[in-house]
């Protein structure tokens, strides 16, 4: 028989295995997004939405000036997975400026000024933000915010980055385009696009054309059933109504809804389960042309990644975590927690690829053979002897089965 301090044991268990935080189901872009910019506010000393150098934009949600992306996100993001990631972003802002403080930067003689958002990056022949902020051309700068610290009289004195990080697993640090991965391998300029560009082609034949949002929403559409389709028309038509003007991807998405409700409607009806079962074949072909696509080109890379020797393995684990920058950067990462509360994870950005590097002998990084799209550099770890992986690729699709592919990066 379970006796009563036992059960009040399991039930407190059960309890915390059904916990799960607000923000689980919220898009990770969506709320990384909304968390660099709610970080930005509570880093600001009038607590308010921080500085850019953006333009207005009526398209996708994270385009446009910080105060349109923040309204966008916050109407299409659940109340309480708001509050949950403004939450987690003042604590993670308290933990950076204590942090701030230790190391000296601000304090007495200095305090933090102004914040600016810097999510688009300095390129070599363009301006981005950082060099808008600063003054200074820093293509190594992955900078999602920039403080602006000042002295006493409120002149500015120097400039500190922060990478913003938000999620419950170790953070991605580095999202290298095509590119760059075929720099980073040594391949031959354009190789790794080949794959995704044969992809491309081989869709548009199976009736997927337009830009690649039109062939995402297409593919959306294909798999969705005609009563949701049904719905999520009428909702666009009542908005219209009601004097709303439908922009950006909404807009082609109403006009993607109607074009297959009128294809669908015009056929007689003992055809018309063929032909969504067509198009959900349609997409499921799709997507899996986009794996097979992305696999191929992780083969490639691997390859190439597999020619590099130890110590060109740690530099690159270097260039993709720490890279030489012109002002100091802290990783600043809200680690959530499955409770609902975060973990203010703040580490300089400047040592954090040496400390990880330390864990494993020297010389024993290389790369494995793996499968899927994702290449793994491994070493021997120095106290275990064991081999472990140090840090990880992973080519994935930029967003839905249509859009080009770009890497991540990630310790381990």
């Amino acid at each position: 028989m379970l006796n009563f301090k036992l059960f009040l044991k399991e039930e407190a268990l059960n309890e915390d295995l059904l916990l799960e935080a607000e923000s689980s189901s919220v898009d990770s872009d969506d709320k990384g997004k909304l968390h660099e910019i709610l970080l930005a506010k509570h880093l600001h000393p009038e607590t308010k939405l921080p500085e850019h150098h953006r333009s207005f934009s009526d398209n996708p949600d994270h385009a446009g000036t910080p105060e349109q992306v923040h309204d966008k996100l916050r109407e299409k993001i659940p109340a309480a997975a708001y509050d949950e990631i403004d939450r987690h972003a003042k604590q993670s802002a308290e933990a950076f400026k204590q942090s701030m403080k230790d190391q000296g930067h601000i304090g007495d003689h200095a305090h933090i000024g102004n914040v600016h958002w810097t999510s688009n990056a300095d390129k070599a022949n363009v301006a981005g933000d950082h060099e808008k902020t600063t003054g200074v051309k820093d293509v190594n700068s992955n900078a999602d915010l920039i403080v602006t610290l000042h002295d006493k009289e409120g002149k500015p004195v120097g400039h500190h980055g922060i990478s913003a990080k938000y999620g419950s697993q170790e953070p991605n640090y580095r999202n290298p385009g095509l590119d760059a991965l075929e720099k980073t391998a040594k391949l031959q300029s354009g190789s790794l696009g080949a794959p995704m560009q044969h992809h491309t082609d081989a869709m548009e034949k199976m009736g997927y054309t337009g830009s690649a949002d039109q062939r995402n929403i297409q593919t959306k559409i294909d798999e969705m059933p005609i009563n949701d389709i049904r719905q999520k028309h009428a909702e666009g038509l009542a908005a219209m109504q009601a004097g709303k003007k439908l922009s950006g991807k909404k807009k082609i998405m109403h006009e993607h809804l109607e074009k297959f409700i009128q294809a669908h409607d015009a056929l007689p009806e003992k055809k018309q389960e063929a032909f969504r079962q067509q198009a959900s074949q349609r997409a499921s072909t799709a997507r899996a042309s986009n794996l097979a696509a992305r696999t191929q080109m992780t083969q490639s890379f691997a390859t190439g990644m597999a020619q590099h020797k130890p110590e060109d393995l740690a530099n690159i684990i270097r260039q993709n975590v720490s890279p030489n920058t012109h002002i100091p950067h802290t990783v600043v990462h809200s680690k959530v927690k499955d409770n609902g509360e975060a973990e203010s994870v703040i580490k300089p950005m400047h040592s954090l690829a040496d400390e990880h590097l330390s864990q494993f002998k020297p010389d024993s990084l290389h790369v494995v053979p793996g499968k899927g799209t994702s290449v793994t550099i491994k070493g021997i770890h120095a106290k275990t002897n064991k081999p472990v992986v140090a840090a990880r690729y992973t080519i994935k699709s930029s967003s839905g089965a249509h859009k080009s592919a770009v890497g991540t990066f990630k310790l381990q």
